[in-house]
């Protein structure tokens, strides 16, 4: 049964370098979807990655792998505002910006890989 999301919907966000987006992160991200109830999941590619070397593909590339990866998948938003920020992408910077732009109501969900999790 699938629900019209409202502002009240849970979002699930997993973020990412995706160098390159691959089955293991569109699985995590559906499997989380199904499993919380999420009404969509906002996959975040990260701009310029603080924490590790510079990805092989520019952020452009892997923002435009993101689409193509999620095409096909109505729950699955692409947010490029990380790509287009002109510092650092931190996960808090982008919690922040989500939480005025969606408001207070909205459950969010951030979903870590065991990757993210560890580090």
């Amino acid at each position: 049964m699938t629900t019209t999301p409202t502002e009240h919907s849970p979002l699930g966000l997993l973020g990412g370098t995706f160098d390159p987006i691959h089955l293991g992160h569109l699985r995590l991200a559906e499997e989380a979807r199904e499993a919380l109830g999420l009404a969509a999941v906002r996959l975040i590619p990260a701009g310029q990655p603080p924490h590790r070397g510079e990805p092989r593909s520019s952020a452009d590339q892997r923002l435009a792998m993101a689409r193509l990866a999620s095409t096909g998948n109505p729950a699955f938003e692409v947010d490029d505002s990380e790509v287009r920020a002109a510092s650092k992408s931190y996960t808090v910077l982008t919690l922040e910006r989500l939480r005025a732009e969606l408001g207070p109501a909205r459950p969010l969900v951030l979903i870590l890989g065991a990757d993210a999790f560890e580090g």
